[in-house]
């Protein structure tokens, strides 16, 4: 992992850092075989779980996989730290 990546996971990314990370992935994937060519996080989902399947040995795979777990991981923890602040609130 480059020094720019652990940098970024050691810390909360912006959701403009996120976008650029996500267009990055999207021209890396544009030929490869995906479930849906929408940069959604399903779909970035879907690439971690299932992308080797067809795509492990296009150009840049794993560059591809790493950005598209590096952006998993983010939204989930951002997933994690605003659903722990609706259960913090009460009613």
């Amino acid at each position: 992992m480059s020094s720019s990546t652990q940098s970024r996971n050691s810390s909360t990314v912006s959701i403009a850092q996120l976008l650029v990370l996500r267009s990055n992935w999207e021209c890396l994937v544009s030929d490869y075989k995906l479930s849906d060519y929408n940069g959604t996080i399903d779909n970035l989902r879907w690439f971690v779980k299932y992308g080797v399947r067809s795509n492990r040995f296009r150009p840049n795979f794993d560059k591809a996989l790493d950005l598209a777990k590096e952006i998993v991981n983010e939204a989930n923890r951002y997933e994690e730290t605003n659903l722990s602040s609706l259960h913090g609130q009460t009613q």
